[in-house]
């Protein structure tokens, strides 16, 4: 994508995005999107047992790589933006970077977990910033990003007439067993698709397969999809930081392999998130990083549905 100006920037550009670091899972190939990766992603791990395997060794994979960076560099990467925002009181317009995006929103029992997370990451390090439980999300699908708004105004004008499609009820997927994911600068409650078995024509969905519909349905409106997210990603980020670690990294570190092991043992077994449930999944616009932006369109929750059924959710 090239580069653009966005006006009343006093001091982030949008030049200096790609090189902050971020919760991300970047795609490792260069081409992006431009090929359909997620349908290569299933056509890979064709089944639900090897789908399953292969989103949890990528974000065991990554967690090991990014404790042994943490580990050897001793400190973390605060999110400039962010310390712009929250403690040197730029506006809004200070964060140049506009998305359109779809958020799934989790449900009441995904925002309780969230907080005791964010509780115990408090307990030994008390400046870390927090995503608002109102602002809590997962990320489905990044149409665009780190784009000026009229660029988002241009591509929403495009997307419009195939929201009602893109955000209609599809085969409720589920996601299960949280992990808690992290880097230098940011960390997430990770989710597996749930291991279901093929039904009796072979069929299966996973949110890994709503996303595939996602993708068809925009490429179809003629919108391209840019994204910086890896295809094995089902995340939620809860934290960022906009200080330096007030205590040890040893002390951090170790924090976070508890928090896991209360996550794997006890509290994460009891958590099961059917996406859309409770509210609808949403085009979410504008600046939106940090649980922010507005909402262009918002879909049915299941609940809605039901009440109203007989909705196509393909085109």
């Amino acid at each position: 994508m090239s580069t653009m100006t966005v006006s009343k920037q006093p001091a982030a550009t949008l030049s200096s995005v790609p090189s902050l670091p971020i919760l991300n899972f970047p795609l490792s190939i260069s081409s992006a999107l431009a090929t359909n990766a997620y349908e290569d992603f299933i056509q890979t791990y064709n089944s639900p047992t090897a789908m399953v395997k292969a989103y949890d060794i990528h974000r065991r994979t990554r967690n090991r790589d990014r404790k042994a960076l943490l580990d050897a560099n001793g400190e973390v990467a605060p999110d400039p933006i962010l310390k712009g925002l929250v403690l040197d009181n730029q506006p809004p317009e200070f964060d140049p970077r506009n998305c359109i995006t779809v958020w799934c929103r989790p449900t009441r029992q995904v925002v309780q977990l969230v907080q005791q997370v964010q509780s115990m990451l408090r307990s030994v390090e008390p400046d870390i910033w927090l995503m608002p439980p109102g602002s809590l999300h997962m990320t489905a699908l990044e149409i665009l990003h780190s784009a000026g708004d009229d660029a988002v105004t241009r591509e929403l004008q495009r997307l419009k007439p195939h929201l009602k499609t893109l955000l209609a009820p599809r085969p409720a997927p589920v996601l299960v067993k949280p992990m808690l994911s992290f880097d230098q600068s940011a960390l997430a409650l990770s989710f597996l698709p749930e291991e279901s078995p093929a039904g009796d024509n072979g069929d299966w969905y996973t949110y890994h397969h709503y996303r595939l519909d996602l993708y068809n349905i925009v490429q179809r409106s003629g919108v391209s999809v840019e994204s910086r997210y890896q295809v094995p990603s089902a995340h939620v980020t809860i934290a960022r930081f906009v200080k330096p670690l007030a205590g040890s990294m040893q002390l951090w570190l170790a924090k976070l392999d508890e928090i896991n092991r209360w996550l794997e043992t006890e509290r994460g077994k009891d958590i099961r998130w059917t996406v859309g449930d409770e509210r609808g999944n949403e085009c979410r616009c504008g600046r939106i990083w940090y649980g922010g932006g507005y909402s262009e369109a918002v879909g049915p929750s299941i609940q809605q549905s039901v009440e109203t059924p007989g909705q196509a959710w393909r085109e």
